[in-house]
């Protein structure tokens, strides 16, 4: 009745005042407004027996009743009737039950024609045995018990019910149907069962292949991940190497250049001490070239180290270092409070100060200087960003920014390695994050960045190579 009245069907119950009581109780429990539902007619209660004055259950007259009853509920707008109740307070007294059969056969045709839903409830201890058994020759469903048969197997059509020519012979030719039904329907079930057991078979040996290649599969990532190993320890020892080899020249031209300017320093005119600046220079560039490429490198095989990290106090601390750099430099800087965030505070701060740092350098050709740090909340999680409104550069070069060694400006325009922002890049991916950029040459760049902190000892191995 709940699930008719929520689908909008008129609901009728018949049955004793006891039992309509109860029912009514039930609905209410569960949250229903009966007086609501009664009065606009979708809830009807009823222990009306007016049809049994006579003191005998007509079964055409009950049908005729129904039949009406339905076409008041659509006329009332519902989408049909639900109805229910105790069929020994319809049918009376037993001599009535032997009218059950024609009942139940013209209700199972009503059931086909008009938008009718309905239970019939028998109690086998306070009905006439027979009643049971008409009830489930005519209803193609009946719960027995608490379970529902959908197809029951003792259904006579009403048609051979009525029939008065039907005879048994009919019926008995109608069994003789169900039983060859119920017979193929077994033979499905076993030939289904043999499949079944096929499947199973092909299951189990698909499983043991799998498990096989699983196998062969991991000791070819145990093969692979030792060679990787293998190969970032030789690339370290590599690395390690050309820095020595690189750094001793390095050293030595710096060493000489030095001298020669010294000894020589009443005897040069400009041009040559340009000269002697220029090769000292390119000298100190190459050997912070090395440490750049060796801290780049390096990045791959640190372990993170995982705790709180206020951003907002490390972003406060760079800016101070960068003022006390160009103390005549007027920049107007914010900084947005209380960021915090979980990650690796020493590799989080090199992030800051690589994106800090490039807004400092490439807004110093802009006499009114503004840099900003922020967050901002999204509901997928939280974008930090550093922007300026410095030099900027064309978005469609954006693709070379996270190159090492490939900038976006010449030398002489602004100094530079072409690699902090890869450094930066890295980092971010060390973390789970990843790091864009948007901008506008003249008119300053916006760098985003993304973290979502890994669990310890779960980096992925694409972050560790």
């Amino acid at each position: 009745m709940l699930d008719g009245l929520r689908s909008n069907w008129r609901c009728l119950y018949v049955g004793n005042p006891k039992a309509t009581q109860m029912i009514e109780h039930a609905l209410l429990a569960s949250g229903l407004n009966t007086v609501r539902e009664e009065s606009r007619g979708a809830l009807v209660m009823s222990s009306d027996r007016s049809h049994l004055s006579t003191g005998v259950f007509n079964p055409r007259q009950m049908l005729d009743w129904l039949s009406q009853a339905i076409d008041d509920a659509l006329k009332a707008g519902f989408v049909g009737l639900c109805a229910t109740g105790d069929m020994r307070w319809e049918l009376g007294d037993d001599d009535n039950f032997e009218f059950l059969l024609d009942y139940e056969a013209g209700l199972e045709q009503l059931f086909r024609d008009k938008p009718l839903r309905g239970i019939c409830q028998y109690h086998r201890d306070i009905v006439p045995p027979q009643a049971l058994r008409h009830a489930l020759v005519t209803h193609r469903s009946a719960y027995l018990g608490a379970a529902l048969k959908t197809d029951n197997f003792f259904y006579v059509p009403p048609e051979l019910i009525s029939d008065p020519h039907a005879g048994g012979t009919k019926v008995g030719e109608w069994m003789c149907e169900q039983i060859i039904r119920v017979l193929d329907a077994e033979s499905a079930r076993d030939q289904a069962m043999i499949a079944l057991k096929e499947s199973e078979a092909q299951q189990r040996q698909l499983a043991e292949q799998l498990s096989v290649v699983n196998r062969d599969l991991d000791l070819r990532v145990q093969e692979r991940t030792f060679q990787l190993q293998q190969s970032n320890r030789e690339l370290e020892a590599f690395a390690y190497s050309v820095s020595h080899d690189l750094r001793s020249p390095l050293h030595h031209i710096n060493g000489f250049a030095s001298l020669l300017e010294e000894v020589c320093d009443d005897r040069l005119d400009e041009k040559e001490r340009n000269y002697l600046s220029r090769i000292q220079a390119g000298t100190k560039q190459m050997a912070e070239l090395i440490d750049d490429l060796l801290r780049l490198g390096k990045l791959a095989q640190a372990e993170l180290k995982i705790s709180k990290v206020q951003l907002s106090t490390i972003a406060t601390n760079i800016i101070g270092a960068l003022r006390f750099t160009a103390p005549d430099r007027q920049v107007e800087v914010s900084i947005e409070s209380n960021i915090e965030v979980q990650g690796d505070p020493g590799l989080l701060r090199l992030v800051l100060q690589n994106l800090l740092s490039n807004a400092w350098k490439y807004t110093s050709r802009n006499p009114h200087a503004k840099i900003e740090f922020g967050a901002i909340s999204e509901n997928d999680g939280t974008i930090f960003f550093v922007r300026d409104n410095g030099a900027g550069f064309d978005m469609k070069q954006a693709g070379k920014l996270f190159t090492p060694f490939r900038r976006l400006h010449k030398d002489e325009e602004f100094d530079g390695h072409g690699i902090g922002l890869a450094t930066v890049q890295r980092i971010i991916k060390r973390h789970d994050g990843k790091v864009w950029a948007n901008a506008e040459p003249g008119k300053g760049a916006t760098f985003f960045f993304t973290l979502n902190r890994p669990e310890p000892g779960k980096e992925s191995l694409a972050a560790a190579l």
